[in-house]
């Protein structure tokens, strides 16, 4: 009997820190990283929430996490920057216009090969 009280405690705490781990893993959408990318980049105003899209782009993570390159103990810079331009694009508002094709030109000149 008392073998399931600690069992069960640690069955939820398993479940907590999954569900935890899930949400912090989330990809953000194309659109959302256009358009924060866009705003750090000068171009409007900075969205609500582009703590996750700048991370995605930024930062390298396993399994996918990121949206760069890296070799063990090297930084690829043309593939980070062909992936980060396919994945941003993606999303048909990047490129729909001119004017939003020159914004998503300048975010890959300006970030597209920064580690």
């Amino acid at each position: 009997m008392r073998l399931r009280i600690p069992l069960a405690a640690l069955s939820v705490t398993f479940e907590i820190a999954f569900a935890t781990t899930s949400a912090q893993a989330q990809v953000p959408d194309p659109c959302t990283l256009y358009l924060c990318m866009a705003s750090i980049s000068g171009e409007g105003t900075v969205p609500a929430n582009c703590t996750s899209a700048v991370t995605y782009w930024h930062v390298p993570a396993p399994a996918g996490l990121a949206i760069y390159s890296y070799h063990p103990w090297k930084f690829l810079a043309q593939p980070s920057y062909n992936y980060r331009k396919q994945y941003m694009n993606s999303c048909s508002g990047a490129t729909d216009t001119q004017n939003n094709s020159n914004i998503s030109d300048t975010i890959m000149n300006k970030w597209g090969r920064i580690p």
